[in-house]
């Protein structure tokens, strides 16, 4: 597992990334001027994150029940376009912080209810590969 291990202010944002097709759609928002620690169960999400100069980046390992993590996130924003890459992130998610989890997805069809009954307390259905609006 890696683990960030710096402290950070109180409004960094945790950022969940799925899939390494999730970066792809993503990754042109992504800076280093991002207040973000970043989390994925992908080994290759993870080495890309960090060979951009990411410093934190964490690897989720199936068999934990929380995130190794000092930091004190303010938000959470998981990235999603598949609902079953997002299930068992979620219960991470939950373990882990006390912040709010906002569910970005780019797959309609689900709804609202089904994601708040796993978690999230918002649910934003786009279909713009733009999403660094998120990231404020």
């Amino acid at each position: 597992m890696y683990v960030c291990t710096q402290e950070r202010p109180k409004d960094t944002t945790l950022v969940c990334i799925p899939t390494y097709e999730m970066l792809q759609e993503i990754e042109d928002c992504l800076d280093l001027s991002l207040d973000c620690c970043f989390v994925s169960p992908i080994p290759q999400v993870v080495e890309i994150l960090k060979g951009r100069g990411f410093q934190h980046v964490m690897g989720l390992v199936v068999n934990e029940e929380f995130l190794d993590h000092r930091q004190h996130f303010h938000k959470v924003i998981v990235f999603e376009n598949d609902f079953f890459d997002t299930l068992p992130m979620m219960r991470f998610i939950q373990n882990s912080t006390s912040a709010p989890i906002i569910v970005v997805t780019m797959t309609p069809g689900y709804p609202v209810r089904l994601y708040q009954s796993i978690g999230a307390r918002y649910v934003v259905y786009t279909k713009s590969r733009n999403v660094s609006c998120f990231f404020k």
